[in-house]
């Protein structure tokens, strides 16, 4: 199969890989979200660090399970992105929560996301779980509330950024999305003129902001594929995370509902970038 030429404006997907490189990817991937992970840890206090801990492993059970339903291959050797959505999922809850609600949502973003496709991923599974989440359970803890007046977490915004920075030198993140939800989130506190949100930076370290932008937004299975249309995405995700934070009266965490309509409109984003007036 041919690959992609060196200066190609897209993203290729797994299975235009024939050396194994997308895995790679994925297993520095798992290798970025173990700091944060940690650090959630050692916050969480001994017994909920341990019911956060069975959860992550339930949950990568869960998408080992389905993949071995649908390719009818058991003993199938587990891979790396099951790991990462296992890692991913847990990591973006603010407190462990019921094992029944996360199992449904888990099957549902994973089946969803990756498997009823053959394996390819049209949203991010991760996404697509944790929405379903915060709809179907709005009570169960997916997802924190009054985030305005929540205490900053410096601890797992600053655990992000070595595996971060380590996936962006690689190509694996894309900068482009990083700098423009930066943008986006000073350009619309600006915008809306809002003196409780005077420190905009203030935003970065609340909530699941760090962690959501660099292991989510910014993952080649959210983003546009092109270049260009990344930094539009970039700015439309950090927007979203405002409005939704502030317009909406229980102030909710917001980054994975603008996460997952900043993905259903990067085809569109993708398109308008791409287009070029026909000349006759």
């Amino acid at each position: 199969m041919e690959l992609p030429p060196a200066n190609s404006d897209a993203v290729p997907t797994p299975h235009q890989d024939t050396h194994g490189r997308w895995w790679q990817k994925d297993f520095q991937f798992t290798l970025a979200l173990i700091p944060p992970l940690l650090v959630r840890f050692y916050t969480d206090g001994q017994d909920m660090a341990l019911q956060r801990l069975v959860l992550l492993v339930l949950l990568f059970a869960v998408a080992y399970g389905w993949s071995i339903v649908f390719t009818k291959q058991i003993g199938k050797t587990p891979t790396a992105d099951q790991f990462n959505f296992a890692m991913l999922f847990s990591l973006l809850l603010p407190s462990p929560v019921g094992w029944g609600g996360a199992v449904l949502a888990a099957s549902f973003g994973w089946v969803f996301g990756r498997e009823i496709f053959g394996g390819k991923t049209v949203l991010s599974p991760v996404v697509i779980a944790l929405a379903f989440a915060i709809f179907s359970f709005p009570e169960g803890g997916y997802e924190t509330l009054w985030i305005l007046s929540a205490a900053p977490d410096h601890l797992l915004a600053m655990s992000c950024l070595p595996g971060a920075a380590w996936l962006l030198w690689k190509g694996i993140l894309s900068w482009r999305v990083v700098v423009g939800a930066v943008a986006g989130v000073a350009a619309t506190i600006l915008l809306m003129s809002q003196p409780e949100s005077s420190s905009w930076w203030a935003h970065f370290i609340l909530g699941t902001f760090a962690p959501g932008i660099l292991f989510m937004a910014a993952a080649p299975e959210s983003m546009p594929r092109s270049e260009s249309a990344r930094w539009a995405y970039g700015l439309m995700v950090g927007a979203l995370i405002i409005l939704i934070r502030t317009a909406n009266p229980d102030q909710p965490d917001g980054m994975v509902f603008a996460v997952l309509l900043g993905s259903l409109f990067a085809p569109l984003v993708d398109r308008a970038f791409s287009w070029r007036p026909k000349h006759e």
